[in-house]
């Protein structure tokens, strides 16, 4: 492989962001938690064309990115701050876009 994987340094980058803003609202850091959010991969272009396409997508097509988010973040977002919901959205539509480009397989059987 030549190409440097940055889609695993992105998704780890973005969830250690989601983590540090979920412990400052924890802790009702208010500063804390506007770092943590605008530390976000907000200029991230592959996750903002596919934000309208995971919002548009049926049921069907969202449900191997809804299993994958909720295997890594099984809490939905708590009610402190509304942005906890965005971020887990911004995250929910890169995995649409690394699924769309390479499509998630869940069965160990499947071949």
């Amino acid at each position: 492989m030549s190409q440097d994987p940055k889609a695993v340094a992105g998704l780890v980058a973005d969830l250690k962001m989601l983590a540090a803003f979920e412990t400052a609202a924890d802790w009702r850091e208010q500063k804390a938690m506007d770092s943590a959010f605008s530390a976000l991969s907000w200029s991230d272009a592959g996750v903002k064309a596919a934000l309208p396409e995971y919002l548009a997508a049926s049921a069907s097509e969202r449900a191997k990115v809804d299993y994958a988010f909720n295997a890594m973040l099984p809490r939905p977002p708590q009610d402190i701050d509304g942005r906890q919901a965005v971020m887990h959205t911004w995250i929910k539509a890169r995995l649409f876009s690394y699924n769309k480009a390479y499509p998630f397989q869940f069965n160990p059987y499947a071949q």
